[in-house]
């Protein structure tokens, strides 16, 4: 019975990766599109990104995606951002400048609530949050609010503050060693489904 049950769930794994590719955008990172279900971002979803801690910027995994947005009139919204994901945002050559928002909630709105509401609105491409908490049913609300405003979702999550089950359509997780970076797929409950070493 277990078999069976895990074998159905692979299944419906592989069916909603190869119904996806339409619904993806390719990423520009050499060895990420591989990794990831329909080879690409969502247009309309929410990303998970694992890094170690405060001080990792995971925001090169992102950035063609985010060139590409700010180029086509909508916004690229970063809510509570640190400061060198904040300074390579406004500073890429590529990127337009004009279209980079950075949102601080006001006091007594979370991170969370914002991103949701800039998510839903439809005027933000992409939104990039960085949450000190993590609950699948608020991953839930994003994921719906990513869809309604069709913009792509972005949390970055330090290690020891992502803890499983999660509610994202694409969950990844970042390693960064003296050999370099690599970045892995990996399911909601944090198990490694596949990865990738990163050039560079």
């Amino acid at each position: 019975m277990k078999s069976q049950g895990k074998l159905h769930s692979l299944n419906a794994w592989e069916r909603k990766t190869a119904s996806s590719s339409s619904l993806v955008t390719p990423t520009g990172v050499a060895g990420l599109d591989t990794i990831l279900p329909g080879e690409g971002w969502p247009k309309s979803g929410l990303v998970e990104i694992i890094v170690p801690d405060e001080y990792t910027d995971a925001a090169f995994l992102v950035m063609p995606a985010l060139v590409r947005l700010s180029q086509q009139g909508r916004w690229v919204a970063m809510v509570s951002p640190p400061c060198q994901t904040r300074a390579r945002l406004f500073t890429d050559a590529d990127i337009n400048p004009a279209r980079v928002l950075q949102v601080n909630p006001h006091p007594g709105r979370s991170a969370l609530w914002t991103a949701e509401s800039m998510l839903q609105s439809g005027t933000c491409g992409a939104v990039l949050a960085w949450p000190n908490c993590n609950t699948e049913l608020m991953d839930k609300r994003l994921q719906k609010a990513a869809a309604k405003g069709k913009a792509l979702g972005i949390l970055i999550r330090y290690e020891g503050l992502s803890i499983p089950p999660s509610g994202v359509d694409v969950r990844l997780k970042l390693a960064v060693c003296a050999a370099g970076k690599a970045v892995y797929l990996v399911d909601s409950q944090g198990e490694m489904l596949s990865g990738a070493a990163l050039a560079g």
